[in-house]
């Protein structure tokens, strides 16, 4: 059994499943995060027939530089770099305000320093793919497009891929290709959705053998009240299943004992789970204080991590709290200042990995670990999944030369992270957080943002990550990232 394990650990720790591409797609979601909301808002709806057309070019550089080994080997010396090449176009139709059509195509290069990549593929071209393409009606628009008197009814159908956020994002905030069918009632909002996962998006579960692809089937809905003016609660349930769930895969694994032979065992993979989640966001008993508070329970079907005792399918209970507050002084100068809270339920029996199967939930018990589609901005260098995981996050912003012309558009910011474990028994989504420690550490994140013309913007972001006690005496971690972006 302890040379399996070993096996298992060295197999974990040469794949995306320790930490390498699974923190790295948490680090470029934060990264991306900012870019996507300012690509969704500029669509044009001020013409009664209307097709325009555009797009981004974006040229980024990050490096990682941690000072660690993640491999038995010691091949890896924790230093990573990328060249990132970001070509965005888009086309939309808008016909009457009443029909919309929008469709953006994306196309990426990634080039690594040489030996830095973490699948060791130094360049590769991903993409023409479809980033996003959606058909949207909704009423108001149209009895305002042909004379009618507002009403009290309205709807909204909006059909194709598409970004897909419940409550505040805590659970789901993904791309899919959906379907949403809001009503809106004298304050009262009511959201359906049906929706698939984009099959070209990672699996949740980055153990499984093809964890490139996801096929799950995703449907809910969501009550909002928007009739106070402070205040707007709301309350949702979804479901997603896994459509590959229960499927038996044969794994191989190094052989501690013997480096020229394998381990070979079957294991089945499939996590299917549905979340109720409930909260508000609004005003702070002050016009410059503004809120967010979310709270979501989990439960479900997993496979536990079985190589010697079989298969087993085990009852997920899980949960996730997170509430922010910000202050948003009327100064000239837009500052903002916010601190945040968050926490997520571990598992003390997943040793290895609190969301993959392999390392993961011990056979006979409940599987008590979060996992969900969900996202908060957890740091650029450490990046942790929302699993196991609890944040306090202090963080301010401000416009400091506003007033002179050429640098009216410069932002810069800062957030300060503390992290620790929901249960210090339980593994984090960095393996090498193996000691029995509730402390992971801290982290000092800087950026400057600068829209140098309206076409042309430049964004650069610095962090340093400390790690804790349940880090063994790791070395500290730092990250640089820089960007152009012009529009076009």
């Amino acid at each position: 059994m302890a040379l399996l394990l070993a096996g298992i650990l060295g197999f974990i720790w040469s794949t995306e499943a320790a930490f390498g591409q699974a923190s790295e797609s948490q680090r470029q979601r934060i990264l991306e995060e900012p870019f996507r909301l300012q690509m969704d808002e500029q669509i044009p709806t001020d013409k009664r027939v209307t097709f325009d057309y555009g797009g981004w070019f974006r040229s980024s550089y990050w490096a990682v530089d941690e000072d660690v080994s993640r491999g038995l080997s010691n091949r890896d010396d924790g230093y990573h770099a990328l060249r990132w090449q970001q070509l965005r176009a888009w086309g939309f139709l808008n016909l009457d305000q009443v029909h919309q059509f929008y469709a953006r195509g994306k196309l990426d290069y990634w080039d690594w320093n040489h030996g830095t990549s973490y699948d060791h593929n130094d360049s590769d071209w991903e993409g023409m793919d479809l980033e996003r393409g959606w058909y949207d009606f909704r009423l108001s628009r149209m009895r305002k497009a042909y004379g009618r008197s507002p009403s009290d009814l309205d709807m909204q159908i909006r059909l194709g891929r598409q970004y897909v956020e419940f409550g505040t994002g805590l659970a789901l905030s993904i791309p899919l290709d959906a379907l949403l069918f809001t009503t809106d009632y004298r304050g009262w909002q009511f959201t359906f959705l049906g929706a698939q996962s984009i099959g070209s998006s990672k699996n949740i579960d980055r153990s499984i053998p093809d964890e490139t692809t996801e096929d799950r089937c995703f449907w809910g809905f969501q009550f909002r009240y928007n009739g106070w003016r402070d205040h707007e609660p709301f309350v949702y349930f979804f479901e997603q299943i896994d459509k590959n769930g229960g499927q038996e895969k044969v794994v191989s694994i190094p052989d501690p004992s013997d480096p020229d032979d394998s381990i070979i065992y079957n294991q089945k993979f499939g996590y299917d789970s549905a979340y109720v989640g409930l909260g508000s966001r609004g005003r702070f008993f002050h016009r410059d204080l503004q809120y967010t508070c979310e709270f979501v329970t989990e439960c479900g079907k997993s496979y536990s991590f079985s190589p010697l005792s079989g298969d087993q399918r085990e009852t997920v209970h899980a949960w996730a709290l997170d509430t922010e507050l910000r202050y948003i002084p009327r100064d000239r100068r837009q500052s903002e200042a916010a601190v945040e809270y968050l926490l997520t339920s571990g598992d003390p029996d997943r040793f290895l990995s609190p969301t993959n199967t392999m390392g993961g939930n011990r056979p006979g018990t409940n599987d008590l670990s979060f996992s969900a589609w969900g996202y908060r901005n957890t740091g650029l260098v450490l990046a942790p999944r929302l699993s196991n995981l609890g944040m306090i996050r202090a963080g301010a912003s401000t416009f400091p030369v506003n007033h002179i012309e050429m640098f009216r558009e410069l932002r810069v910011g800062t957030n300060f992270y503390i992290y620790h474990k929901q249960q210090s028994a339980g593994a984090v989504s960095d393996s090498l957080s193996t000691n029995d420690s509730g402390y992971l550490g801290s982290e000092f994140d800087i950026y400057t943002d600068w829209r140098i013309t309206s076409d042309l913007a430049w964004t650069i972001n610095y962090g340093v990550f400390w790690p804790g006690s349940g880090f063994g005496g790791q070395k500290d971690r730092h990250l640089l990232f820089t960007a152009i972006t012009l529009n076009f």
